[in-house]
């Protein structure tokens, strides 16, 4: 399954702009601020439901338009094609279609064609606060079970009926929701804890390809202890009470990501506390990976890369063989830059689709 074609309208600076996508390597070139960007963002809008950048939707809709259009055709080899339309307004109001029947549910289209996004800051996966190691693992372990969304949603929700009742320490609603909270937060400890089981058996073989001599390990640190996170609620609700928000479960979990020692007498060693800023986005990129490695493999649902500032932070060498695994493994890309010459020579990607973005027009190029 492809993104075969994605127009855009109202988008930040693009007025009105549409492409037709190749199944490999599409690149968008310009200088910063001409819109690459605001299509990277147009499609993250549409196929994960939210923008990357802002929480604001009145600061994506250009100029004084009152709405933004995005729209896409998605491609399936067996199904055909599949034709997605989102418009929003300056009130936040949504309208989602799929062949023009009304969707309600935004995760019935970001299960059709898995994202993966890679942005400049993509070391924070490794270097930043636990937040984006939770939002990665939720992200893989939705893909390959559906229903977890669901479960973590209604978690969440539990957690923040806790939280409300904990500020009003009202003991009768603090027990009631912290059973149920911790009934679902158990839940969702187990699907994490058996996603990265399989992840981290796959990671070593990825990360091998792109970066020999490093060695990282993935550990799920729940945010709770002990075998069940119902007592546990229940044994710290005084503590709950006097700060006033729930401290044990599933949204204060983390990945620790440590380094593999060479000697088994020597303790492994947190990522953050060694690695570059390079080596980081090695790392992060190959977490990315691997991620759309397993989906691939289980589930046999390509991913799309939506990758910003391609040239980033990486390295000629480790940059090459990041993209040349993306392209021997089938993967469509969408990825933009300010100097599109690092295409040139052996790169495997040396008929890649070229367009160039400015002041939010796009057009496709003929590369020589």
């Amino acid at each position: 399954m492809i993104l075969a074609r994605v127009e855009a309208q109202n988008v930040r600076n693009i007025e009105t702009a549409g492409i037709d996508l190749s199944p490999g390597l599409n690149v968008l070139s310009g200088a910063n601020g001409a819109g690459k960007t605001a299509l990277l963002e147009a499609v993250h809008l549409l196929l994960r439901g939210r923008s990357f950048r802002t929480r604001a939707i009145e600061t994506i809709i250009r100029g004084d338009g009152d709405t933004l259009t995005i729209r896409a055709v998605i491609r399936d080899p067996l199904l055909g094609e599949s034709s997605i339309g989102l418009i929003k307004d300056r009130k936040k109001n949504t309208q989602l279609r799929r062949d023009g029947a009304t969707v309600t549910n935004a995760s019935e289209v970001a299960g059709l064609l898995p994202v993966q996004l890679l942005l400049p800051d993509l070391a924070n996966l490794v270097f930043g606060p636990p937040l984006h190691r939770r939002q990665w693992l939720d992200w893989g372990t939705f893909h390959v079970k559906h229903e977890y969304l669901a479960t973590l949603r209604d978690y969440l929700r539990a957690i923040r009926q806790r939280n409300a009742a904990l500020r009003g320490d009202d003991q009768a609603t603090i027990g009631l929701w912290g059973e149920q909270a911790g009934e679902l937060g158990e839940r969702v400890t187990a699907a994490r804890d058996e996603y990265l089981d399989v992840i981290n058996a796959e990671l070593s073989n990825t990360l091998a390809s792109l970066s020999p001599d490093l060695k990282v390990v993935l550990r799920h640190e729940p945010g709770w202890r002990g075998d069940s996170l119902v007592n546990e609620l229940r044994q710290h609700a005084p503590r709950d009470v006097k700060l006033g928000s729930t401290q044990a479960g599933p949204h204060r979990g983390d990945v620790r990501i440590e380094i593999v020692p060479r000697s088994i007498q020597t303790s492994p060693l947190p990522a953050a506390h060694v690695l570059s800023r390079g080596q980081g986005k090695v790392v992060a990129s190959a977490m990315k990976l691997v991620q759309a490695q397993h989906l691939s493999s289980t589930a046999e649902r390509p991913s799309l890369f939506l990758i910003d500032d391609a040239g980033a932070e990486l390295d000629r060498a480790h940059r090459d063989r990041f993209f040349g695994m993306l392209n021997d493994q089938g993967y469509q890309i969408l990825a933009t830059t300010t100097d599109s010459d690092w295409l040139s020579g052996g790169h495997p990607f040396a008929r890649a689709a070229l367009f160039h973005v400015e002041h939010g027009h796009i057009e496709p190029t003929d590369q020589d």
